[in-house]
Order: C-alpha cells, then structure tokens, then sequence
C-alpha cells in the first residue's frame, strides 16, 4: 500500500508532536504500544519494519527469533473493544445515543465488506473526536491505545481516484475509471450528507461537545471510508468488519507467493505462516485473488505488479449502431481468451447479433468473423477518446510518499496501460480477420 508520511501529525503519550514520518517510526511506535497495552503477542520470529513510501510499514521475517516454519503463529490477540475497532462492538468513548443510532444502521446486500456502512460511521466520529481533542489544551490526555493508534494512521484518500480534487479525477478522461471515480465521489458526499442529517443532536451533548458541521462530518466520512476500503478485514464472526492494528501492517502479494494467512474468531485474532519464511522475506497475504490489476488501484490505490489478471472496460458510444441492443455497458475486454465467449461477455453478446443479423444460413466462421469485427471497431472507437497528452513524454518528477502529486502520474499509467492492452487486442483481432476490418461498420 501506498502512504503519505510527509507532515503527519502524531500524539505520543498524550503531547501533539508534529513530525516527518518519512521512516515510519512513529506508526512502528504505536503499534509497539498498542501490543503491550492489549497484551497481544507479536512473535520474536518477526518484526515491524519501514518498507519505503510505497509499501509503508510491513511485517518482517527476524532471523534474530529463529527460523519461521509453516504454522507457526506470528501474532496472536484478544478481539476485544480495546484492541480492534469493530463495527458490532461498544466504545467508552461513544454516548448512548450514538450506539442507539448506530444499530438502526442497515448494511446493504452485497455492498462489500459486512458492517462496513457502521465502521465507516463510527471511524468518521471518531476521527471528528480526535481532531478537536489534538486541538484542544489537554490534547489526548486520557485517549486508549487504540484511539491513539487510528490517529498515527497516514491518509490514503489521496491515493483511491474515487477521493481525488475534481481536476485530478478529469485527467481519468477517456478510461471508464473517469465516471467510476465520480460516481463514488458523488455517493460518498451523499452518503455523508445523509448521515450528518439524521445523526442526533443528543449523540455529541451526552459527551459535551457541539455536532460537528457538515463540511467537518464529510472530510472525516471521507478518510473513514479510505480507511476501511484499504484497511479492514472481513471477519466472517460476530465482529464484523473491523480494524485490526498491526494486522492491518499486512500487504498483498499474488495468491501461489501468499506466506502467511489472518484468523478471526469472536474472541480472538491471529496470523500463522503457511510455509516456511527466510529472514528478511516480507510476511504477504493475497487481498483478493480474483481482483484483476486495476481493481486492486481502484480499491486499494497501488498498482499490483504481481496481477494476473489483466482487463480493461469499454464503452459503446451512442452514435454505434450497437448501442440500441447492448446498451452503453461497460464491456469487460480480457488481455487473454478475448476470443473466448466464456471468458468475454461481449464477445458472447456481439456474437449472438451477429448470429440473428446474418441469420441461419450463415456459417459459424462467417459469424465468429462478424462478430470479431464488430469487437475490433468498438476497440477502435474506445482508442480514439483517449487524450493526446497521453503521446507528450512525462516529466513528472514528484517525491515517493506524496500521494497527491502522484495523482497525475498515477491517471497517466492506468491510460497507457488501458490502451496498451487495448491496442494489443485490436492487432490480435487483425490477424484472425485477415485485414477485413475496413468492410464492418459498428
């Protein structure tokens, strides 16, 4: 995963320090406090280590422990209030009428992550808790290992296109990400509008405090939802969704390099090798095997280098004569087995209209042909939207860690490698029509 260190503000021991967290040393503390204050065990076999900006903190095999061998358990803790913020748990810190308000929180069907919706809510007025108390004379005085923890937390909202400016999301222009990005910009600012609306005066005069604004609530809702996109776990048990601190140091390799898999039971947690791990060798878990590579930048905000799975949606322009039967889509476009209708529903639908349009008497070649060309023009109409700033040289030259100057970057390799693989598909498609695309229209 991907983080910003740069100018993040800490509390340590109850005293606001302003710092560079460049080496992550801070978080590393934090965590270190946040195992001795729960009692959760990290094993000697392993250790935090600073990873660089782009990895952030990660677990580490530590020869200094001994050799790390299959089911040996890395770490081990209580699932309780005080060492995972959860969505079906109670908080000290949360008034009556704010666990009252929080029950009647419904989680949609298939909306992702079980209990998603209430650890969003309860991570965005924790966030607004912990703001005005750094800002306050007592600062964290008081404040749990856990609330401390989730403050030493870097932003990644910089990092998912669904939270970035405006004038970064337009340079998404001509991928499908562009409207994917808006479409959740826009649900986030309702969804949070909607909250601040029906959350009760009564939740912040049982702690003594004013109801945040509005402007205050949707910049907390908004970091609370980046937080539980690239950090909770799904715990299948009675605790919900739920952020796990040092568990959530784990990052993401391909599914056959994964060396260690997480449990959750309704009383406790743990992380156990699968295989054997050399000192040195970082401890990775698979986030989702059958993510493709910008799925894991959508959800997640990196680019996995380990993908296997590789794809890129297109969109049928109204002026098609295509769009009357399929609609706009997206259609999903495989950089492998794109000529396979199982494996390409688009591929399965165009040859479908071929089939009718040619009618019964066509043969199958005449129609696999038929449907190809089809594919191939839509291809070509997708290519032809993406911008002309993309053939200028990049001259981009930011720091590592800073997620927002990274933001073109980022927008300008998710369309190259659309169009790259789209490019490619097109000349593949060439090759098995044998240079009759000029006699199809889409």
């Amino acid at each position: 995963l991907e983080y910003s260190y740069a100018q993040r503000t800490r509390f340590s021991c109850g005293a606001p320090l302003a710092i560079n967290m460049d080496n992550g040393a801070e978080l590393i503390r934090a965590a270190e406090v946040m195992l001795q204050d729960t009692g959760a065990t990290l094993s000697p076999k392993v250790r935090l280590a600073w990873l660089g900006a782009d990895r952030g903190v990660g677990i580490v095999a530590c020869a200094a422990g001994g050799p790390i061998r299959k089911g040996d358990v890395l770490l081990k803790g209580l699932a309780t209030n005080a060492s995972v913020l959860s969505s079906d748990l109670s908080y000290c810190w949360e008034s009556s009428s704010f666990e009252a308000f929080l029950a009647t929180v419904a989680q949609e069907p298939g909306s992702g992550i079980a209990g998603s919706a209430r650890l969003q809510i309860r991570i965005a007025l924790l966030l607004v808790r912990l703001t005005r108390l750094s800002i306050s004379q007592r600062g964290f005085e008081g404040a749990s290992a856990l609330e401390r923890y989730i403050s030493a937390i870097p932003a990644v909202e910089a990092a998912l296109p669904a939270f970035w400016d405006p004038a970064s999301r337009e340079l998404l222009k001509g991928s499908t990400q562009f409207g994917k990005a808006e479409e959740a910009a826009a649900e986030a600012h309702r969804g949070a509008a909607a909250i601040f609306t029906s959350l009760p005066d009564t939740v912040f005069a049982e702690e003594g405090s004013n109801k945040p604004t509005l402007e205050e609530f949707v910049a907390a809702f908004i970091k609370a939802s980046a937080l539980v996109s690239t950090r909770a776990f799904q715990t299948g048990c009675s605790l919900g969704a739920v952020l796990c601190p040092v568990l959530d140091f784990l990052n993401h390799t391909e599914l056959e390099k994964t060396n260690a898999g997480y449990r959750f039971t309704d009383e406790d947690f743990s992380l156990e090798a699968l295989k054997p791990v050399r000192d040195g060798k970082e401890i990775l878990v698979c986030y989702d095997k059958e993510a493709d590579y910008l799925d894991m930048w959508e959800r997640y905000g990196f680019f996995d280098t380990a993908a296997t799975i590789h794809t890129v949606e297109i969109l049928i322009p109204p002026s098609s004569a295509l769009f009357s039967s399929l609609g706009t889509g997206p259609f999903w476009i495989p950089e492998n087995h794109f000529n396979v209708p199982l494996t390409c529903p688009l591929r399965t639908a165009l040859t479908e209209l071929a089939q009718a349009s040619l009618g019964a008497q066509a043969s199958e070649g005449q129609v696999d042909q038929h449907a190809l060309l089809q594919m191939a023009n839509l291809i070509r109409s997708h290519l032809d939207v993406y911008p002309d700033w993309l053939n200028r040289p990049s001259e981009d030259t930011v720091c590592a860690g800073d997620l927002v100057a990274k933001q073109p970057q980022a927008a300008r390799k998710v369309l190259l490698y659309e169009r790259d693989l789209l490019a490619s598909t097109l000349g593949k498609i060439e090759g098995l029509t044998r240079g009759a695309l000029s006699c199809a229209t889409a």
